[in-house]
């Protein structure tokens, strides 16, 4: 399928080709890859779940795979009809109501750019372990800080640019990463120094008042956060060939590959383990695992080659929050929507809504200079605004499904077809299930409470401005439509400061 025809489908959803279609099937794949990020997974995940459950926090691993496959296909047969920037804000928009589109766009931005941050601090943090230097909080947020600056440079300058580092971080990570664990695995192996298959099952956690098994529940919330984002390449669909076609496949693909190399990776880390009890207190359990089994100095060039598959990490990251605050700003949702639409002409990249993203993640930063542990809410928001997406897009898909408003697939694009509506029940059990989880388990509370006040001030705004807009059609689908039909952006009705109401219109 040709670019003409993408860019054709793209105008009779209501918008004129502005970015530029470069992303080819190689970069659509790793592009979800890096979102989802194996090494930055396994390197955030490893401690939470040995601390928390023991070793047996494994076996939560095929769970969240299965979660996110569930996700994967609906996701998959939503993007061949809907192959649009904001994905699951326009797909819920468009099916069900700009209304509903506003919460999930909403959460979807929280989630991205929490996401974002929080793994660009997690990067700080081993760049001061990489370089023996002990980073004080203020010190690692100004790391922090440098690296999303870094990360919106590279994305203001295109999305040709973005996939060509990220494809380069990625093919890092497949080759010398996981090339890094194979090797660990043969030294181990090879050697006597190492924990029994049986390991595997033990349970050696913290104790406490809590049944195991809601330890190990809540352990499996560590590997859920490792696969997050698996529909990332879908919110770039205008800028991806034969989108409908190329997705649904690189999404698999992506899940597919990232699971197998992270499961493998935590087995390996886990047998690796020369004695439990010296990881009990480490900020860097893997990069402490391979120091024992290998050598300090080995350990610091896996770190290092870690470092830049974390940092594409971020990059692919912001590249997707920046597609969803874009395509809300284009549909007149957000405040100040006419400045966050816009497009540079030279990099065919929506600019304003990349630097908005950063903005918003340096004020998350700087929070933490007052409340350090309050910037650590912000940052577990991000798994939340994830799931609240995919709960708040599979009701909306109920009821889409149930009014007849699904479009039909096209030939030779992914077709959930009677599969459909089972696979949205259990999408909501498990997706309900794992939000439920979020919000009220003891460890993630405060987490929720900070979710809960977003979504209320999200809920303010839709009630006091955007609830009329859209009544009007100045937000919305509907507001996209009258941009393609008439060339200029409808009649928006404003106050003009003296008690009066004026009208105003802008071209495109």
């Amino acid at each position: 399928m040709s670019n003409a025809d993408e860019d054709g489908q793209l105008h009779r959803l209501g918008y004129v080709q502005q970015l530029n279609r470069s992303v080819g099937g190689v970069s659509s794949f790793f592009l979800g890859f890096s979102v989802i990020s194996a090494t930055t997974a396994v390197f955030s995940g490893f401690g939470f779940g040995l601390s928390t459950a023991g070793p047996a926090f494994v076996w939560t691993f095929p769970l969240a795979a299965l979660v996110f496959f569930v996700w994967a296909a609906i996701a998959a047969d939503l993007v061949s009809k809907l192959p649009l920037s904001g994905y699951a804000y326009q797909w819920t928009s468009r099916l069900v109501g700009p209304g509903l589109g506003w919460f999930t766009g909403f959460a979807g931005a929280v989630g991205f750019i929490s996401g974002f941050t929080g793994v660009a601090y997690v990067m700080a943090g081993y760049l001061g372990s990489l370089f023996g230097i002990t980073l004080s909080t203020a010190a690692q947020i100004w790391v922090c800080i440098a690296i999303v600056l870094l990360c919106v440079v590279i994305n203001v300058y295109g999305v040709r640019l973005a996939t060509v580092l990220n494809n380069v971080g990625v093919g890092l990570e497949l080759l010398v990463t996981l090339g890094a664990t194979v090797f660990i695995a043969v030294v181990t192996f090879t050697g006597d120094d190492h924990q029994a298959v049986g390991f595997l099952f033990s349970s050696n956690g913290p104790g406490g008042t809590s049944p195991y098994v809601v330890l190990w529940l809540t352990s499996s919330l560590g590997c859920i956060f490792g696969l997050l984002g698996v529909e990332a390449a879908a919110d770039v669909a205008e800028e991806t060939k034969n989108a409908r076609r190329t997705i649904p496949r690189t999404m698999f693909l992506a899940l597919g590959t990232a699971a197998v190399i992270e499961f493998f990776m935590y087995i390996v880390f886990l047998l690796a383990i020369k004695d439990p009890s010296s990881l009990t207190d480490s900020s860097s359990p893997i990069a402490d695992i391979i120091a024992q089994q290998v050598s300090p100095w080995f350990s610091k060039v896996v770190v290092a080659v870690a470092l830049t598959n974390i940092l594409v990490c971020v990059l692919a990251n912001m590249l997707v929050a920046t597609r969803v605050v874009f395509a809300m700003g284009r549909g007149n949702m957000l405040p100040g929507s006419s400045w966050l639409r816009h497009v540079s002409p030279k990099y065919r990249v929506p600019t304003h809504a990349v630097w908005a993203t950063g903005i918003i993640a340096v004020l998350l930063l700087a929070s933490a200079f007052a409340n350090a542990q309050a910037f650590s809410y912000i940052i577990g928001m991000s798994a939340l605004g994830y799931f609240t997406v995919y709960v708040i897009t599979t009701v909306g898909l109920v009821i889409a499904r149930r009014h007849g408003r699904i479009p039909a697939a096209e030939d030779g694009t992914f077709d959930l077809g009677r599969l459909r509506l089972p696979m949205y029940v259990v999408g909501l059990v498990l997706f309900g299930a794992v939000l439920a989880a979020l919000l009220f388990l003891p460890d993630f509370r405060p987490n929720a409470i900070v979710f809960v006040i977003a979504m209320a001030l999200s809920a303010i705004w839709y009630v006091v401005r955007l609830r009329a807009r859209i009544r009007r059609g100045n937000a919305g689908p509907a507001y996209a439509m009258a941009v393609r039909d008439t060339g200029v952006l409808p009649v928006v009705t404003t106050d003009d400061g003296h008690g009066g109401r004026q009208n105003e219109s802008e071209p495109v």
